[in-house]
């Protein structure tokens, strides 16, 4: 009765509807809007009477799993009404997600413990792991763990190695005992899971004793095609089974894959991700700044391909349940591309069993033995190392490289040692003590096969190799560690700071210099090197470690006896390496950066300094210039002096001394430099000073010797007095303050103190020496003067006597050899008199300048060299031509040079032509010249004879033309020789009669001989020709004047051959040494020349 009454409250059918519905119509019931209430009373009649007609019915045919409590709606999708059209304002939030779960139920909890939740375990009302445990399987989402069996896992118990090692002497207890005590001390704990445990071990065994009794048949093997036909089949049923998708279904299930999942219910992407996917692309690509635009798109598609895969698997695992299809209204969801796997058609069982006898027997991994050898590394070597990184950095640091490297070497050496002489001769008396726990694998007689026992000691040694590549791995890992203490590198702001950087540093590094730059030493270059042969030198001691066999049995040999190591050409030692590598790069930063310290030092590195000093030097600068260039290197230089001696940066420490004492060095020399130089200039300046005192006083004191040093010397003494002693003392003041300087800066030696000394007493004493020699001078010359009176007297008289002997040649006519000769004597000594005349007249001028007194003119001199002129060139030519026209005449023509003769002959004509004018008021000269000019005109006549003798082109062949009458004809004129006269039809009757030779011609317009007649007797009577003796007046008697005419084509027939003659053999000379090498031209007859130039072409 009470709950029919219930049914008239609205309240009572909110039990039935989902959470979201319910809390829709409470927001409607508290709306006091006329909408509202509309709506409400609306919504809760439909419920009503749904409810009260299906309540009896439905409510008993309902599933567990269709409970409304997890529906959002019903199941008929049913819709809420329209709001009204009078109302203008926007629906409720609330209405809003009634309207949108009416289309789309919601597919997962909006709020839940885990962080996310499908919305179906709203009806399980499960614990967290219930509800993991249900998404995994379907079929297990009835399953709780409360109801499941606990089956409770034998437990093992650890023994100490004390317990151990205490039974192994004896060998009395075996594994199987010691496995017995094990078990008993677990029942002891608990019988209940003890009578379990035994339960499971005894089922266990008995299903291995039904195993082993029964030989399972293997499976069937199958061919591809078989197998391809059984999937198809397969795929076929599950087709069958599933519908093909709705146009609806695909909309909905895009929907769930898009708007069904917030993103905050999946888990984030793991940061690891992006970094794994970023080594793999090159950091090129990732740094370049026009693509990074793309990268940032790039990475947003990666992380929604990730979300949208992770919304997917999702989606299709929730749909896998049949009642969320049926809720989400989604019939069927598109299926996946099939995957096909063929396997190889062989059967697996037999091949399993025969694998699981021969592990029985070759699987030696299990034996004791190996226990014993892990247990016997792990207490006495699992700590050490080959290099002992910790007594390493508790020592002295930084080290020297070669203290570092030393030090890597004796630790390697001491770990070798160790393992040589404790590690492998303890593993081999274990070997003893427990021989039998091996000794079964050993041949029983010598005809058995040793295999087994090889493959038992191969086993062994392959599980002492790993355990010394432990050794050296975990070495290769401390000494990584070492490095690794500095792996955020040494770079630092500006200014360095040495308490930044108080780790122990590893190595130290010299700064050094080589001109122009600040170097390490060593290198890092070096440095990288030492740092990996430390990692080579562990690999190197680990190598050569013997076997255990190869000391139970020394008589072993032929194969390898050692150890396995690691090689140094691993990938992980290469790792190892590239890691340290890069440690070792950011320390080199920091060493770098500290060489920026120096940068205001570098004019002294690279002599921009010393540079700058002797541009210095080379100007004029005071002393005060000098001190604050001093005084600025002295500071630079005690800033030097101050800095860091050495600078720690993380794994390198700097060591600065030697750089900071060289730029000292550098320092002091140029601040020395610039000492030494006013030492220098003051040594020079004051000697200089002191040898012009010195110079000054031995010049006045000289004596002269004649007039020009007499004025020379008065000059001197004038001017030194005057100007030169005032120059002096502004030079002593200099001397002075450069002194002062000194006696701050250096410390000078005593020749120059003895120098400083003399030159201040200078000034004094010269003022004597000036007074003695003004007097000295001024009686030289008084004397002077006299002298000059005296010489120009004697030097008129001598003039007066030249121009007597003068006059005496204007009556000279007479042109006898003797007296030519004379006379160009005479006129050449008067010539020598006058010039040695205008040289005296030139001193006497001189030294009257010298005395300021008026110059002497002597006209007379000049006249008779005027009127000497002519005279001395009449008698020398008449002379030369008398001379020459002898030899000329008379002399072997084959000595004589025609164009000089005729040069010289020329010259002569012409000035013996202007004598005759000079001359024509002065009789016997005037004569003596038309004498000479007759004679020169004379033989002007014979020079053409003498060019056609003298040819050295006249060949025997061409004085030959001269007398052989057949050459007559070409000499008249009349064509070519002869024989080509006659071929040519132009001479067609030639003879001799006695003294005359005629030649009679064709008749025709162009034969140019008709008839003529040549008459040897008029021309040349004999033979001539020339000798080594001949001379041109033979010639000339020989009547060759007559003929000139006729004879000079012959000469110049003979200079053109001669020119000939002379090419060809130069021609000859310079193709004696070439060569012409001719090949065929192609598959022509032709011939080309080869690398020779001008080519030559031949057939």
């Amino acid at each position: 009765m009470g709950h029919r009454q219930n049914h008239k409250n609205p309240i009572f059918y909110l039990r039935f509807l989902s959470s979201s519905t319910r809390k829709f119509l409470r927001g409607l019931k508290s709306e006091r809007s006329s909408p509202a209430e509309a709506l409400y009373s609306f919504l809760i009649g439909s419920i009503r009477a749904d409810t009260l007609s299906n309540m009896d019915c439905s409510s008993q045919k309902l599933d567990k799993s269709d409970s409304i409590h997890h529906m959002s709606h019903p199941q008929t999708r049913p819709e809420l009404p329209p709001l009204p059209a009078s109302v203008d304002e926007e629906p409720s939030e609330l209405y809003q997600t009634v309207m949108s779960h009416s289309f789309y139920p919601p597919l997962m909890q909006r709020t839940s413990w885990t962080q996310s939740v499908p919305f179906k375990e709203q009806y399980h009302h499960r614990g967290p792991s219930d509800s993991i445990a249900n998404n995994y399987s379907l079929m297990a989402q009835d399953l709780k763990l409360k109801d499941l069996i606990k089956i409770y896992q034998p437990v093992t118990i650890n023994t100490s190695r004390d317990k151990i090692t205490r039974g192994m002497p004896s060998g009395t207890k075996s594994s199987s005992q010691r496995n017995k005590k094990m078990f008993s001390s677990r029942v002891s704990e608990d019988p209940t899971r003890t009578k379990m445990a035994c339960n499971v071990s005894a089922s266990s065994r008995m299903k291995k004793e039904v195993n082993a009794s029964l030989t399972l048949p293997g499976s069937r093997p199958m061919s591809p095609e078989q197998q391809i036909n059984v999937m198809l089949q397969q795929e076929m049923e599950i087709e069958s089974k599933e519908k093909t998708p709705s146009a609806l279904d695909l909309e909905r299930y895009c929907y769930y894959l898009t708007n069904g999942i917030r993103k905050d219910m999946i888990a984030p992407e793991e940061d690891g991700v992006m970094v794994r996917i970023s080594k793999l692309i090159s950091n090129k690509l990732l740094t370049s700044p026009s693509l990074e635009r793309l990268l940032v798109t790039l990475v947003g598609e990666t992380e929604n391909d990730y979300y949208s895969s992770l919304m997917k698997s999702i989606v299709d695992y929730i749909l896998m349940d049949p009642m969320e299809r049926k809720r989400l209204f989604i019939e069927s969801i598109p299926r996946l591309f099939p995957h096909r796997v063929i396997r190889a058609p062989v059967p697996w069982h037999s091949a399993y069993r025969s694998a699981h006898k021969w592990n029985e027997e070759h699987l030696h991994t299990v034996n004791p033995m190996m226990l014993i050898l892990k247990e016997l590394w792990f207490t006495e070597f699992r700590d050490f190392r080959f290099v002992r990184t910790a007594e390493l950095l508790a020592g002295e640091l930084p080290l020297q490289p070669d203290e570092y490297w030393d030090v890597i070497c004796k630790h390697c050496a001491e770990a070798r040692q160790i393992l040589l002489s404790k590690w492998i001769p303890t593993c081999t008396q274990l070997f003893v003590s427990w021989k039998e726990h091996w000794v079964h694998f050993a041949p029983k007689s010598d005809y058995d096969s040793s295999r087994n026992i090889e493959e038992y000691f191969a086993s062994v040694a392959s599980f002492m190799s790993l355990q010394l590549r432990e050794l050296v791995i975990k070495s290769l890992e401390d000494l990584v560690s070492l490095f690794m203490i500095h792996k955020d590198g040494n770079d630092f702001e500006e200014p360095y700071q040495e308490m930044k950087f108080f780790i122990p540093q590893l190595i130290m590094i010299k700064l050094e210099v080589s001109e122009p730059r600040i170097v390490f030493n060593p290198s890092f270059d070096d440095c990288w090197e030492l740092i990996t042969n430390s990692f080579l030198e562990i690999i190197k001691n680990s190598d050569g470690i013997p076997k255990v066999e190869s000391i139970l049995f020394p008589e072993l040999k032929g194969y390898n006896l050692t150890l396995g190591t690691v090689n140094m050409n691993e990938k992980r030692v290469a790792d190892f390496v590239d890691q340290t590598f890069e440690v070792f790069q950011k320390n080199q930063v920091g060493p770098h950066k500290y060489l920026n310290v120096y940068k205001k030092y570098d004019d002294l590195l690279d002599n921009t300094a010393e540079q700058s000093i002797t541009e210095f030097l080379k100007e004029n600068h005071e002393i005060e210039d000098f001190v604050m260039k001093i005084d600025s290197i002295k500071k630079r230089r005690n800033e030097i002096a101050s800095m860091h001696i050495t600078v720690p940066l993380a794994m390198f420490c700097l060591d600065a001394m030697i750089l900071n004492y060289d730029l000292c060095e550098r320092a002091q020399n140029l601040k020395d430099r610039l000492i030494q130089y006013q030492v220098d200039v003051n040594r020079n300046t004051n000697s200089s000073i002191c040898k012009q005192y010195s110079a000054i006083a031995d010049k006045v004191s000289e004596i002269p010797t004649n007039t020009e040093e007499l004025v020379v010397l008065i000059e001197f003494l004038r001017k030194s007095s005057d100007v030169t002693v005032f120059k002096l003392r502004r030079q002593l003041q200099d001397a002075a303050e450069r002194l002062e300087f000194l006696m701050d800066y250096a410390d000078l030696p005593q020749e120059d103190i003895e120098v400083n000394s003399t030159l201040f007493l200078w000034p004094d004493q010269i003022e004597d020496i000036f007074e003695n020699s003004r007097n000295l001078l001024l009686t030289k010359r008084d004397q002077a003067e006299m002298d000059l009176i005296k010489r120009r007297s004697e030097f008129e008289s001598r003039l007066k006597n030249y121009g007597k002997e003068l006059e005496g040649f204007r009556k000279h006519e007479v042109m006898t050899t003797e007296e030519m000769k004379h006379n160009v004597e005479k006129l050449a000594e008067l010539s020598k008199n006058l010039i040695q005349a205008m040289l005296e007249f030139e001193l006497i001028n001189k030294e009257e300048e010298l005395l300021e007194k008026e110059k002497s003119i002597f006209p007379l001199l000049q006249t008779l060299i005027t009127t000497k002129a002519p005279y001395e060139q009449l008698w020398v030519m008449a002379y030369e031509f008398s001379t020459k026209s002898e030899e000329w005449m008379n002399g072997p023509l084959f000595s004589l040079n025609a164009e000089e003769i005729t040069e010289e002959i020329g010259n002569m004509w012409r000035t013996i032509y202007k004598l005759t004018k000079t001359f024509a008021d002065v009789p016997a000269p005037r004569r003596l010249a038309e004498n000479v000019k007759l004679k020169v005109e004379k033989f002007k006549q014979h020079l053409p004879i003498l060019s056609i003798s003298c040819n050295p082109g006249m060949k025997d062949r061409h004085w030959k033309q001269v007398t052989d009458p057949a050459c007559w004809v070409a000499l008249l004129g009349h064509g070519p020789v002869p024989g080509a006269l006659w071929k040519t039809g132009i001479i067609t009757e030639f003879r001799f009669s006695e003294n005359l030779l005629r030649a009679r011609g064709s008749s025709g317009p162009d034969n140019p001989l008709k008839e003529g007649n040549i008459w040897i007797s008029e021309i040349v009577g004999y033979e001539v020709s020339p000798t080594e003796t001949t001379c041109l007046s033979n010639m000339l008697d020989c009547g060759f004047a007559k003929y000139i005419e006729k004879l000079e084509p012959i000469g110049a027939a003979a200079s053109k051959e001669y020119s000939l003659e002379k090419n060809l053999e130069k021609m000859k000379l310079d193709w004696s040494n070439m060569t012409f090498s001719f090949v065929k031209y192609r598959d022509t007859v032709s011939l080309i020349q080869l690398k020779t130039a001008p080519l030559f072409y031949g057939r």
